[in-house]
């Protein structure tokens, strides 16, 4: 396993000067099967993580030179699912429950679901009535379409992504420059700082790479002309704005 062990002297997201956060080895997950959350055999791999001084992202540059072949052979593999067992069984129902709920009007939307996996909530959005597309970055077979969207949605899809920035050009290039409206989640760091690296969201072994804090959301957002209502640390609307 190649890592990455240079750390930038920037924060991937507003520049500043980061710290070191903590250490951890890479096989602790957010579902470890002990108090540690380690998955034994430990690996041996260490995994730093640094904390941007000015907008609180926790992040790490281990994974920052992998190939998606990288990741698929050592993080999304057939070994995954022990390590987020919810992410075939449960996830996708729970998350088109929660949009049915949240947006009455669910079925006049024109969406994409970006980061949609295997794409079971595409298809449940799709037998509800909502006229809905899936692109995954990483499960990319299919060419991202080129039209723009009002309505997108993202599931645990932002701590994946060693670049936030670049990942945001995706997400903006696909969402409608006057009124498009992404909705997602991502578990924000501001209420956990006191765990250190015992927050259960630090994960390596899941690919949890880049761990937000409101504030870091609000900067990357707003680089794209973009504001963001932090409905919960989970949930969060962002919107295109016009000052």
């Amino acid at each position: 396993m190649k890592l990455h062990s240079t750390p930038s002297p920037q924060c991937k997201i507003c520049d500043s000067s980061p710290e070191l956060y903590g250490v951890t080895d890479f096989n602790v997950s957010c579902y470890g099967n002990n108090v540690h959350r380690y998955n034994y055999p430990l690996s041996g791999h260490a995994i730093y993580y640094y904390k941007c001084k000015n907008c609180g992202l926790i992040y790490t540059h281990a994974f920052d030179t992998w190939s998606d072949d990288d990741y698929s052979q050592h993080i999304y593999n057939a070994e995954y699912t022990k390590h987020d067992p919810n992410f075939i069984s449960k996830r996708s129902t729970h998350n088109f429950n929660l949009l049915h709920n949240a947006f009455k009007n669910l079925k006049s939307f024109r969406m994409i679901d970006f980061g949609c996996g295997d794409g079971q909530l595409v298809k449940l959005l799709k037998e509800y009535g909502t006229d809905a597309v899936g692109w995954d970055p990483f499960n990319n077979s299919a060419p991202m379409p080129e039209e723009r969207f009002e309505f997108m949605t993202s599931f645990e899809v932002m701590e994946h992504t060693p670049t936030p920035v670049k990942t945001m050009e995706i997400i903006d290039s696909l969402l409608d420059q006057e009124n498009g409206k992404y909705f997602f989640s991502t578990l924000t760091n501001d209420l956990h700082l006191a765990e250190l690296m015992n927050f259960w969201y630090i994960a390596p072994r899941n690919g949890h790479i880049t761990i937000h804090s409101n504030k870091s959301l609000d900067i990357l957002f707003a680089k794209f002309g973009m504001k963001v209502k932090h409905i919960s640390e989970l949930y969060h609307l962002a919107y295109k704005h016009r000052d």
